[in-house]
């Protein structure tokens, strides 16, 4: 496809954060220049119901107070919605957070724009 870009993203997946006494596995963690984002999957079976939904939100707000920022996406909009809505909100965040920091490299911001929009957004 010409003018398609492909950035890669530096996640690691299944990362184990320890947040007032408790152990969390974040779904995909990116690091920021000025942040850090925890990128969480829901699928259907885990993440539906009061029970959970309270789970999810002590879990969230124990996540914002040690600094990061959680973003979730459900099953469908992965399935349905990963080029027009979650990739855009990943890369949004990503830049409102001073781009991405790799090995100690000067942040790197990324751009949906035109010519260079992204059609995908590896996390490896």
């Amino acid at each position: 496809m010409a003018g398609v870009k492909t950035v890669r993203v530096r996640a690691e997946r299944q990362e184990r954060v320890k947040v007032k006494g408790n152990y969390y596995s974040l779904d995909f963690a990116i690091y920021c220049a000025n942040g850090k984002i925890d990128i969480e999957t829901d699928g259907d079976t885990w993440h539906t119901g009061k029970t959970q939904a309270a789970k999810d939100n002590l879990r969230d707000n124990h996540l914002e107070t040690e600094g990061w920022r959680t973003l979730r996406f459900t099953a469908r909009q992965v399935r349905e919605e990963m080029e027009t809505y979650c990739i855009p909100t990943i890369v949004k965040n990503i830049n409102r957070l001073g781009g991405l920091t790799e090995d100690k490299q000067i942040a790197r911001m990324i751009y949906l724009d035109g010519v260079n929009s992204i059609r995908q957004l590896p996390l490896f």
